[in-house]
């Protein structure tokens, strides 16, 4: 391993795969008609249909993940350790859910999976590419915040799933139609949107890109790409708050906010979203769920991937938000859990909602893996406002 910081991450990928595949880990021990190899080399179905091609999306983003850490924390055998972990770890939860009830045993997902692996390993050299210094024109090395550079990556990943185009004239016909349907204006999504698109400029910059005004204004073709992608439903409030956020991203310049105002500013945007629409009853609370992502894997997988890439998104940002205000990644992930622990409880009394525990895990984990990528995390250096040397 080249970093024991990034191989703890690549061991909580792993967790989180057979964690995730296994759950609820009820086990059903039964006689077999043959061995569990035999049965999973032999499970293969020729006939693709709608749901195999939701499946294929789901397994790949799954696994991608796993080849990225992988391929970031080997020193050597990059591109093939990574894809045999991938590989070894499908086959053996595979099997596994011969005796899992609700679950089948499937080649089409073992290699769905070792194909997410592959992908994994070539984000991970894209990521590798992008995340070193810059030689600028004046002899100086501009410095770049890999830390920053992830959370733009799950920020497209959260745009863009599950990657996969609609093929069709009516699909298309029907996208329209949702559109001219969809809302305009409304307060909370608006509103969040624009402060979103205003945070993401902040961490091009950190990240070290030469022109973080192009690129934000680039990525501004993430939300009519979407058009194009099934289960994803751009509404028309989603191009007003990309449009606004970028221009007041593009009015501050250079100017240097501090730390602590853009720290706020999110921390106040998480409350917005966790309490709206602030109509509290605890005449008939809600269950607190204490299963650790259990709400998650109920859910559908497509929507679920989505739900859970936008809050690595929101709370890994505001981590690393407190985190540049000038306090530790300890400290910035223990306070974002404590904050999201009281929005929790306090979902209780909001109808509609699920308060659950996996949200402040969810920081904490992020704050050890943005802590993995941070290059200040030896020296206890807070990283520069603008990511630049």
């Amino acid at each position: 391993m080249r970093d024991r910081y990034l191989s703890r991450i690549l061991i909580a990928v792993v967790f989180f795969i057979v964690y995730g595949s296994l759950y609820p880990w009820h086990f059903a021990w039964h006689d077999l008609p043959a061995s569990p190899l035999w049965i999973l080399l032999h499970s293969w179905d020729a006939r693709l249909s709608r749901r195999d091609i939701a499946d294929f999306c789901v397994n790949v983003a799954l696994y991608l993940p796993l080849g990225m850490a992988g391929y970031l924390a080997f020193r050597k055998h990059r591109i093939a350790g990574p894809v045999v972990i991938g590989v070894l770890l499908s086959a053996t939860v595979e099997m596994l859910q011969l005796f899992t009830p609700n679950r089948h045993c499937s080649t089409f997902d073992l290699l769905n999976n070792s194909l997410g692996s592959v992908a994994g390993v070539l984000c991970g050299r894209v990521f590798e590419n992008l995340a070193r210094p810059r030689l600028e024109a004046l002899g100086r090395w501009r410095s770049v915040d890999r830390s920053a550079l992830a959370l733009l990556f799950c920020w497209a990943g959260s745009m863009l799933f599950p990657l996969f185009p609609i093929t069709s004239l009516p699909s298309l016909r029907q996208q329209a139609v949702l559109f001219a349907q969809g809302p305009w204006f409304p307060f909370i999504p608006f509103f969040s949107g624009a402060i979103v698109w205003l945070v993401c400029g902040r961490l091009f910059r950190a990240a070290g890109v030469r022109s973080p005004e192009f690129w934000l204004a680039l990525s501004l073709l993430l939300v009519p790409a979407q058009f194009v992608i099934v289960f994803r439903h751009p509404a028309p409030v989603d191009f007003l708050a990309s449009i606004t956020g970028f221009l007041l991203f593009f009015s501050m310049g250079r100017s240097r906010a501090t730390e602590k105002a853009w720290a706020w500013g999110f921390i106040a945007l998480l409350v917005l979203r966790g309490l709206a629409p602030f109509h509290f009853t605890f005449t008939r609370p809600q269950e607190f769920n204490w299963v650790p992502f259990g709400p998650f894997l109920a859910m559908d997988w497509q929507a679920g991937i989505v739900v859970l890439l936008g809050k690595v998104f929101y709370y890994g940002t505001a981590v690393w938000l407190v985190r540049a205000a000038g306090v530790r990644w300890r400290v910035a992930a223990l306070s974002v859990a404590l904050v999201l622990t009281a929005l929790e409880l306090l979902q209780i009394g909001l109808p509609g909602r699920t308060p659950e525990i996996t949200d402040p895990l969810l920081a904490l984990m992020l704050g050890g893996g943005l802590h993995a990528l941070s290059p200040h995390r030896h020296s206890g250096e807070v990283p520069p406002f603008a990511g630049i040397a």
